[in-house]
Formats: structure tokens, sequence, C-alpha cells
């Protein structure tokens, strides 16, 4: 098992390395009171990235494989191709309205935040994480060699907890940033830049993210997508 273990530590320290879920916490961790709401979001991430390896060395990935090999029809992918394209549109108009009633929703959206619940940020973790772990790069593969190695029940939950823990590593060091005093400014001048820049930062971002949806839906209906 120790071999497997010092396979297992470094694919976890460089799998920690999430932007998606270190940038979610970040947000969090700029919010008043955030203690509550950084637990919730760091449990929910912990168990369910915990429970997703354990069903994974299971089974349920075999299960599942079928039903991920079936071929689509060629409507059926020019279908998703217009769903992009109109999604990609909807983002657009979307940052569009934001843009034309910014007034005060920076605010609303720091107050929103500040009153974010453990449960809600718990159920934030649920969800972002279960949509890592189906398109996990290393997590999949860390839980095929455990699968592999073909150990005890024991054996296999205690290397799961040792790659999660180090998984959710960068978040706690996050987390223990609110305990240094000299911490407490920068997250306070943090704040203050979001109450002023969030939405015209937001309405860029959509934009953008919608002008590359629409791009890559047509590049896909001309057989030369952009991802």
């Amino acid at each position: 098992m120790i071999d497997i273990l010092l396979l297992l530590i470094p694919m976890a320290m460089v799998d920690s390395l999430n932007p998606h879920t270190i940038a979610i916490h970040f947000f969090l961790l700029t919010t008043k009171n955030p203690l509550g709401r950084l637990a919730g979001h760091l449990i929910g991430i912990f168990l369910t990235y915990l429970i997703g390896g354990f069903l994974l060395i299971m089974g349920i990935g075999q299960i599942l494989k079928p039903l991920l090999s079936l071929s689509l029809s060629y409507e059926i992918i020019l279908i998703g191709h217009a769903i992009e394209l109109a999604i990609g549109l909807l983002i657009i108009y979307y940052g569009y309205t934001i843009n034309k009633n910014k007034e005060g929703l920076n605010k609303r959206i720091i107050e929103k935040a500040g009153s974010i619940t453990f449960g809600q940020s718990f159920s934030l973790g649920f969800v972002a994480t279960i949509g890592d772990i189906l398109t996990a790069v290393i997590y999949l593969p860390a839980n095929v060699l455990i699968a592999n190695a073909k150990l005890g029940f024991l054996e296999n939950i205690l290397l799961l907890l040792v790659y999660n823990s180090i998984y959710v590593l960068p978040l706690i060091i996050l987390w223990s940033l609110l305990f240094f005093k000299k911490t407490a400014l920068v997250f306070h001048n943090i704040r203050e830049f979001i109450k002023k820049w969030l939405s015209k930062i937001l309405v860029i971002i959509l934009i953008l993210i919608g002008i590359l949806l629409i791009i890559d839906s047509i590049g896909r209906f001309l057989a030369h997508p952009l991802f």
C-alpha cells in the first residue's frame, strides 16, 4: 500500500490546484464572518470527492461505461451545437442586461454572498465537485490505481482519505489566513474592490464567454470547433 500512497500523494497535490474550487473558496473568504460558509464549502467538497471516489472504486464506473460509450446520432449532435449557440446568445444578452442595471448590483451581490448559510455553501461545494469528478483527469486515474491494487476495504478508505485531505489542503491554508491580523486588511480591500468593480468585470466575462460559445458552436457546424 505504501508504494500506491507514494504515487497518490503527488497526484493529489497537483489535483488540489483546482482554480475553480480555489476561486469560489477565496470569494467566500472575502465575505463578512465567513467561517461557517468556508466550513460548509470545504466539507461539501471533501465528502463529495470522497464518496465519489469510493463509488468509482466499488465499480459504478463500470456500470456507467457502456452508457458513456454510446454513439450519438448526427441530428442529436446538431441539436447540441444549436443549444450551445443559443446559450452563447443568452449569456451575452444577460451580460447586456446587467450592464444596463448595474446600479447597486455590486452591493446586492456582496449582501447576498454575506448571507449564504452553511447548508448553501455545502450544496455549492457538492454540486461543483460532482462536475469536477465527471471530468477529473487526475482523480479518475487515481481511483483506477486504487481499484487495481485490489486492497481491502479499510485500505481503500485510508488511501481516499489521504488523497482528499491533500486535495482540500489549499482551501484549509486559505481558511487559516483569517486568523492572521495583517490579512484582515487585505480581505477588506478585496471586498471594497469587489463592491466597486464586480459588475463591470462580470459583464466583460459573460460577454467573452458568450462570444467564445458562439464561435465554437459555429465552428462545430463547420467541423472546426474552437474547443
